[in-house]
């Protein structure tokens, strides 16, 4: 068997992003008893899961699977270790400092995508995603995430932050 270097990157990027799942433990600040409403702020590392109406923002080393009905999805900081899996779009642009915009009009699209140190910006009406890893997730809109299974929480207004 040829071990090719995109056959080893793929190999050993998801597998050093979940040990760095499961080597970190999260803090969540819904834990504190004295907090008098659900936080929309969570630290740590760990596991994100979010569906909603909105607008997205996740930087970070992370693994990022999910979906969303219309829309658009723009990716920076891809580099080669970067993988990107997108399905469905109708148009695909390469900006001059390498950030890759999909847009999907009504269409259903789907993606997986997986890197050290990338910023995903996802719009649409019907989002649907499970982020791994670490780094910082804005949620702005209407809808539910869930941190290292704890949830539902509410996304937050405009200004608010989720981190995971």
């Amino acid at each position: 068997m040829n071990l090719s270097p995109a056959r080893i990157r793929a190999i050993v990027l998801p597998a050093l992003l979940v040990v760095g799942l499961f080597s970190a433990s999260g803090v969540s600040a819904a834990e504190d008893p004295t907090a008098t409403a659900p936080a929309a702020t969570v630290a740590g590392t760990g596991l994100l899961t979010a569906s909603g109406d909105g607008h997205v923002r996740l930087a970070g080393g992370y693994v990022l699977t999910g979906s969303l009905d219309g829309g658009s999805l723009s990716i920076r900081g891809i580099d080669r270790w970067s993988i990107v899996r997108v399905t469905g779009w109708v148009s695909k642009t390469r900006l001059a400092d390498g950030t890759i915009v999909y847009r999907f009009g009504e269409r259903t699209g789907q993606y997986r995508i997986s890197g050290r140190t990338l910023a995903t910006n996802i719009e649409s009406d019907a989002i649907r995603f499970t982020a791994a890893g670490h780094g910082r997730a804005t949620l702005v809109g209407a809808g539910s995430y869930w941190v290292n299974g704890r949830g539902p929480l509410p996304w937050s207004d405009p200004g608010e932050e989720a981190t995971f």
